[in-house]
């Protein structure tokens, strides 16, 4: 094999890698952009904006340094982009206070890896009715009155069920992660 044939192989791990921690990534930058945004529908467009510098920029990452701190950094850069572009909206917050949230939230990751081990572990441990509703609000995405709808019961009894289930789920996390501490 040429030189320039081994060059391009290193090229193409170099650029799975890269799309690798990016993909690795994605829950965690849409999780910080929506604590710096408060919108969801808003988060979702940001981290695709994000996502193609992303891309535009992979050569400029150093492999070895700290991914998701780069990430973020750019992530920060581009909510900055979408609150100028809001322009006179009515509910719009000061950079300070971006900067502050943004700043708590990358803080905040730091024990992101262990808070998700742990909110697994936590889930299985739910009763099956309170994990599958959980499940269905919030990994697919479906509304209370869906979830209503195919059960039989009252929306309320679906607030309820998920009520009692955040609250059980908060509980155990808060344990596991005590005990993961000490």
């Amino acid at each position: 094999m040429n030189p320039m044939g081994k060059e391009a192989l290193h090229i193409v791990s170099d650029t799975e890698d890269y799309a690798e921690l990016m993909a690795a990534h994605q829950a965690r930058l849409e999780s910080f952009i929506r604590s710096l945004t408060g919108d969801a529908d808003a988060a979702r467009d940001i981290l695709q904006e994000t996502n193609v510098i992303l891309l535009r920029k992979a050569r400029e990452f150093e492999p070895g340094t700290n991914f998701t701190a780069w990430a973020f950094r750019i992530a920060r850069f581009e909510v900055m982009t979408w609150r100028r572009k809001l322009g006179r909206s009515r509910l719009t917050f000061n950079d300070d206070l971006v900067d502050s949230l943004a700043t708590t939230a990358e803080r905040l990751d730091d024990g992101y890896e262990s808070r998700v081990e742990a909110l697994r572990e936590c889930l299985e441990k739910l009763p099956e009715r309170q994990r599958d509703v959980v499940r269905l609000r919030y990994l697919e995405e479906w509304s209370v009155a869906d979830l209503a709808a195919k059960t039989g019961d009252k929306a309320n009894a679906i607030s309820q069920l998920l009520f009692r289930a955040r609250q059980n789920l908060l509980r155990c996390v808060e344990k596991t992660l005590q005990r993961q501490a000490s």
